[in-house]
């Protein structure tokens, strides 16, 4: 037996992902309401127990918090069973939608078989991932609610030494969202796939290492919000993904952050992030985002 969708629900469901997000997670909440405010949707932020002031600001944007030990996998299956309305978007903290068009636009893919709109995950800026071509991306998933519901498969979990049956969709694979492809087409399902733009560039740098970074190009310095993306479907821009917020709640002094890399043990310079995350949520905020060509 499937469960029914309440027609008394708001049109759409948004479940928000959090950990040590609270620099993000405001402006993520403000931003659903500034481009689905007519379709007054439920919000809730499941916060994986984070160490910061998350589930606080959360609650100050007022919305629903769910504050839960849980690895990704469970926090997206938790939120999809909260979810009664015909549409459910599951979202990472750093993702702003940033059109108020993004709904139409995508809804309107959620016909016939369709049961998810996502972008492909092929990266971060002009980062690639191979294996990421042709399968979703987690920060950003529209799922037709029903569709989501059929699709999802019996697993056991083990507690008081008896393997219990339990029902969810399968985020247990690659990446998270790498088994969706084939689990939708199980049950004759399929989904559509966003387009990924890296960032706008600007003439003067951004950000010049004073070290040498394990993972760095000298291309990047002048992108504008650093390794963030923008999506868009049907020429359309619909939103932008951080990526790396969580790595600036670690950091203290400013010495610390000149010096610190993600991964600690070398890797892409923090004060990179802390460059094109401040530059990112200072345009946004004074409405002068500059947005890639589609």
């Amino acid at each position: 037996m499937h469960r029914k969708i309440s027609r008394t629900q708001p049109a759409l469901f948004v479940g928000i992902t959090a950990w040590n997000s609270e620099r993000f997670i405001g402006p993520c909440i403000e931003a659903i309401r500034r481009t689905c405010d007519d379709l007054n949707p439920r919000i809730v932020v499941l916060d994986n127990a984070s160490q910061d002031d998350t589930a606080d600001v959360a609650h100050f944007h007022r919305v629903e918090v769910v504050v839960r030990p849980c690895n990704q996998a469970e926090a997206l299956n938790l939120l999809l069973r909260r979810s009664q309305s015909p549409r459910t978007l599951l979202i990472h903290s750093d993702v702003i939608l940033l059109s108020p068009a993004w709904f139409a636009v995508c809804n309107a893919h959620l016909s016939g078989p369709v049961a998810l709109v996502s972008p492909e995950d092929v990266g971060c800026g002009p980062f690639t991932r191979p294996w990421g071509v042709g399968m979703p991306e987690s920060s950003f998933l529209f799922f037709d609610t029903a569709k989501a519901l059929k699709a999802r498969q019996w697993f056991r979990r083990q507690r008081f030494k008896i393997r219990w049956p339990y029902r969810a969709l399968d985020f247990f694979g690659p990446h998270v969202t790498y088994n969706l492809p084939a689990v939708l087409m199980r049950q004759s399902f399929d989904w559509t796939m966003m387009n990924v733009h890296p960032s706008p560039t600007q003439d003067e740098p951004l950000y010049v290492p004073a070290f040498k970074p394990k993972y760095w190009s000298d291309s990047w310095q002048c992108l504008r919000y650093g390794l963030g993306n923008f999506y868009s479907l049907d020429g359309q821009i619909t939103h932008y993904h951080n990526w790396f917020d969580r790595v600036l709640a670690d950091i203290g002094s400013i010495d610390e952050l000149s010096q610190a890399t993600f991964p600690r043990e070398g890797g892409l310079p923090v004060a990179y992030v802390e460059a094109y995350t401040a530059r990112f949520l200072a345009d946004w905020r004074a409405g002068t985002l500059q947005l890639p060509s589609v």
